[in-house]
């Protein structure tokens, strides 16, 4: 009996299971369809579906199909993205079936993926920050650019860029809302996929080989390239740039300066895609300064009365012949080549990106110029539905010559420098027989230095990428998730500065011949681990990430010096004295730990916490963890069902935000140096004069940032504005310590900055039709910088003293501001300007015409931010800046005798405003009919695109050197913005061919 009834208790309970089961299946349905592009109806591979509401989702296949089943017998929503579309939400019902879909083109970028942290993103319209974007098209689309950081000029809001030198190989520096340290160059953090990468200026003496090592800078002044040169800008997909602590909070105590976080692309899902392009144009000088003229009377003014008779027959016997020695060094055309090739494709389990490229420039000096061979290979798999990973393998080796310019100390081997003191009737050319002559009015031959020497870098790169990631609990409404990124930066920097002994400069050396070799060796590796949820309370989706990170950084750097060669050699045994120049192994070790919480309440109210803890082998107490913490708010008043304006007004966002952040102190700062000597014959060791703090602490930054975005009549216009309060408190400065310590200066955390300033975006499309749209866009930004507090006595940094100007730091103004005599009181001199500018702005637009073509244009100006023009005291001092022999006033004191501001020949001659307009990019395409192009090739051929652009063709200026943007002390913080007879910047022309098979 008991058994029957069990019997039946089984039967029962697997009827009720089998029908639960139908009721199920009868209560899901499917959908499925097609997404195609709105504009041109060709079908977008790569899509993403999702039942909105649920972790239910499918991806379009290679013909843009998609099939995907709904968990509910009633209506729902699918909303299908894509990057570079608007999403689009649906209602479907189990008597849907098909659903065809078009995805128009965001250009508002409302619908555009933002990284709020280090394992999740938010879409742009959701987004708490103020953070800027640059695709891929918005990067190179115009023209074709050298390196990644010149590709941002006047795209970005909040950021100052200096270029070091114009020389090929590039030289950029680049400042984000202000600067962040009075020590070193205040740059930002570089991360590419995933691998935070090596963006150093790795030292070759160049400074001590050419004769500027014993100025200010020491080091500085090598001219050497920072290492974001060797990344191919063609290679990118997107840049994401975190402009303060308030975005940057999660990256911790790297992060002081801002973050910049660059994805390279990737393959898709679809028919593999052969893309073949060819750019070669020519760069000429953006412009020449021409030089004076001489005559006899000029001669009897300019020359003292023992000098005259020998420079009156020197230019007699020239019977009028004149050398026009600033056309010959800086008059050349350079050519320029960049082939790319790459191919791209996969299914839904596996997608590739293989590209190769090879960039050849030429450089306006003779015998300088830059390679770059780039090969990029970028894979991502499923394993399955819950697990997948990607690798990034990126190979890149570079070639570059950068010839000698910039400063020499007034010794040495410097073309602009030596040509700034030769008069135009004399000739500096090499005889029949090549022997160059001797240059009587400076130290060396610029032509043979040209001929002869060598400033030589060739750097072999390997940076390794992976990212992985695990669905490890998966249901209608959650997912936990594991994922790990990092990966491997390895740069190999072999460098050789070579003058030979027959040299004029060499022949005044005790040992002539010099030669120096570097060996720099930078190896980084990073890893991160994170566990994300994603779940539902309601109505509100909430992401929650806890996560740890691992850095490390490996630097050995060699320069060896020879001098006394041996005529022809450049080998280190064949000089007489040999040294070891510089020698420095260092190692560090960040570890961090983070969290954040993201709380989306159906995109209305969009609100972040989050905290991470770091510890550094860089700081004084190596073991001890510092806090970042930040948080923002954003609420999307135009989703709220009491906003009635939605047909005008369809986005409005006030949002808040605040996080702090950190900057490292330098390697050795921490501890005291032994220096090798030589005691009674011994060896020994002495303490250096700069002692080490122990108990040194990290700089820290923290940031308040409010803004507003609007978007109206359906995002046609859209504004975004933003201010921001940044301040960093424990700088470092030097302590001067009493001489009976034996030591001269301890590092301390002592000042404190205050950058504070408003950025502005206004973009909008005027016209929008099926034969003609216009986008446009105007930027407008400043920055306000103030010393707070300092903690020691004022002091000048940079330049080459007052009598010049130089930078005064002191509380209460801007470490930029320049001062110089006349002197005002003792230890105070004469304001003559401020480096910073006083704001920035850029006009973009993007014009596509007769369907076919497009046309794109890029302003920027730059209102004030002085420099100190001391190219224009080198011509002055050497009667060969043009109209030097004028005579404006009719005082009979010529111009370059006698220039304003009076009291005349003070320091505010040389302080020259280096505001500018300038025509960043232009380019006109034309895109081969789809039509055409079957006719021609039969379908065999996908795309060709044809083109003209133009890279920085105009500048309106009216700053007295090659360019006002140019600074031999680029490479710093403070004390930038200093001329001296740098490397003049090219405008560069291309003609373009893109095919796509």
């Amino acid at each position: 009996m008991k058994f029957s009834t069990f019997n039946h208790a089984i039967r029962y309970l697997g009827a009720f299971a089998l029908l639960w089961m139908c009721n199920v299946a009868w209560a899901q349905y499917t959908v499925q369809g097609t997404v195609k592009d709105a504009a041109n109806g060709s079908p977008l591979p790569g899509v993403n579906i999702v039942v909105k509401g649920t972790t239910a989702g499918t991806i379009s296949d290679a013909n843009g199909s998609y099939r995907i089943n709904v968990g509910s017998s009633g209506s729902a929503t699918l909303v299908f993205s894509y990057i570079g579309y608007l999403s689009k939400s649906v209602e479907v019902n189990a008597n849907s079936g098909t659903v065809d879909v078009s995805l128009a083109e965001d250009v508002t970028k409302l619908e555009e993926v933002v990284i709020t942290g280090l394992a999740s993103s938010v879409k742009r319209s959701n987004l708490a920050n103020a953070v800027s974007t640059v695709s891929a098209k918005e990067l190179i689309g115009t023209t074709q650019i050298q390196t990644v950081d010149n590709a941002l000029y006047g795209k970005l809001t909040g950021v100052n860029i200096n270029l070091n030198s114009g020389a090929p190989g590039g030289g950029v520096s680049v400042q984000l809302r202000g600067i962040s340290s009075l020590v070193g160059a205040s740059q930002p953090l570089y991360i590419v996929d995933g691998v935070y990468v090596n963006n150093a200026t790795n030292r070759n003496g160049r400074a001590a080989v050419s004769g500027a090592e014993a100025g200010a800078g020491v080091g500085a002044q090598d001219d050497a390239p920072n290492r974001l040169a060797d990344l191919n800008p063609n290679d990118i997909e997107s840049i994401e740039v975190l402009k303060g602590p308030s975005a940057a909070a999660i990256y911790g105590t790297r992060a002081n300066a801002g973050v910049i976080i660059i994805t390279t692309k990737k393959g898709s899902a679809g028919r593999t895609k052969i893309s073949f392009a060819q750019d070669a144009g020519f760069a000429r000088a953006q412009r020449l300064l021409g030089v004076d003229d001489w005559s006899e009377a000029k001669i009897n003014f300019f020359f003292p009365a023992a000098r005259r008779q020998v420079e009156l027959d020197r230019f007699r016997a020239a019977a009028g012949q004149k050398y026009d020695y600033e056309k010959y060094f800086y008059g050349n055309t350079a050519t320029l080549l960049n082939t790319r090739l790459s191919v791209s494709g996969g299914n839904e389990k596996t997608k590739f990106m293989v590209s190769g490229a090879l960039t050849d420039e030429e450089g306006i000096v003779r015998r300088t110029g830059f390679k770059r061979y780039s090969l990029r290979a970028n894979i991502d798999h499923k394993i399955s539905d819950r697990i997948s990973f990607g690798v990034g393998s990126n190979y890149i080796r570079t070639n570059t010559d950068r010839g000698f310019t910039g400063n020499q100390n007034n010794t040495g081997a410097s073309i602009g420098y030596n040509i700034a003191y030769v008069p135009n009737y004399f000739n500096l050319f090499p005889n029949e027989n090549g022997v160059y002559p001797d240059n009587p009015y400076f130290a060396e031959n610029p032509i043979a230095v040209t001929d002869k020497g060598i400033n030589n870098s060739v750097v072999d790169r390997f940076i390794q990428s992976f990212n992985f990631g695990a669905d490890l609990l998966k249901t209608d409404k959650s997912l936990l998730k594991f994922v790990a990124q990092g990966g491997l930066d390895f740069t190999q920097n072999s460098t050789l500065v070579y003058l030979p002994e027959d040299l004029q400069f060499q022949r005044a050396q005790a040992n002539p011949g010099d030669a120096l070799w570097g060996e720099t060796r930078n190896v980084n590796t990073n890893f991160q681990a994170a566990l994300t949820y994603n779940y539902n309370i309601g109505k509100v989706n909430m992401n929650s990430q806890v996560g740890t990170v691992r850095l490390n950084f490996f630097e050995n750097s060699l320069l060896t010096r020879s001098r006394g060669l041996a005529p022809g050699q450049k080998n280190l045994r064949q000089g007489t004295v040999q040294e070891i120049f510089q020698a420095l192994q260092s190692s560090i070790t960040d570890v961090g730990i983070f969290a954040q919480q993201e709380a989306n309440w159906d995109d209305k109210v969009v609100a972040t916490v989050g905290i991470r803890w770091d510890k550094s082998t860089l700081n004084g107490d190596a073991n001890k963890f510092y806090a970042f913490p930040k948080a923002s708010l954003a609420v999307n008043v135009a989703n709220f069902d009491f906003w009635t304006f939605k047909e005008t007004v369809n986005q409005i966002k006030p949002r808040i935000a605040y996080g702090e952040t950190a900057g490292l102190p330098a390697f050795g700062n921490t501890f005291t140096a032994l220096n090798a000597a030589n005691i009674g014959g011994l060896l020994g060791s002495v303490v250096t004069t700069a002692a080490g703090n122990a108990t040194l602490e990290p700089e820290r930054a923290s940031e308040l940032e409010f803004g507003i975005d609007a978007g109206l009549f359906n995002n046609r216009i859209q504004l975004e504005v933003t201010y921001y309060d940044k301040e960093t408190r424990n700088n470092i400065q030097n302590l001067s310590l009493a001489p009976s310590t034996g030591i001269n200066t301890i590092p301390s955390n002592r000042a404190s900055l205050s950058n504070k300033g408003w950025e502005i975006s206004l973009g909008a499309t005027p016209v929008q039709s099926d034969n003609f749209r216009w986008f446009t866009r105007v930027m407008y930004w400043q920055n306000r910088l103030l010393t707070k507090s300092l903690g020691i006595p004022a002091y000048f940094q940079g330049g080459f003293g007052t009598a010049l100007g130089t930078f005064w730091i002191r509380e209460g103004i801007s470490p930029t501001t320049i001062v110089g005599t006349p002197q005002v009181s003792p230890g105070v001199f004469t304001i003559w300007g401020d480096q910073q500018p006083k704001f920035q702005m850029s006009w973009f637009n993007e014009i596509t015409f007769l369907k076919n073509f497009d046309f794109n244009m890029l302003w920027h100006w730059k209102q004030g931010g002085d420099n100190i023009n001391l190219s224009a005291f080198l011509t002055d001092s050497g009667g060969t800046t043009p109209g030097w022999f004028n005579d404006d006033d009719g005082d009979g004191i010529p111009n370059g005798r006698q220039r304003p501001p009076a009291p005349f020949n003070n320091a505010g001659r040389w302080v020259q405003d280096a505001s500018y307009i300038r025509l960043r990019e232009v380019a006109l395409y034309y895109n081969v009919p789809k039509t055409t192009l079957t006719q021609w090739f039969d379908d065999k051929v996908g795309r060709v695109r044809l083109g003209v652009s133009a890279n920085n063709p105009l500048t309106f200026t009216k700053y007295e050197g090659y360019d006002p943007e140019t600074s031999t002390f680029g490479q710093r913080s403070i004390g930038s913005g200093v001329d001296v007879t740098p490397y003049p910047t090219a405008k560069r022309f291309f003609g373009h061919l893109i095919v796509e098979f």
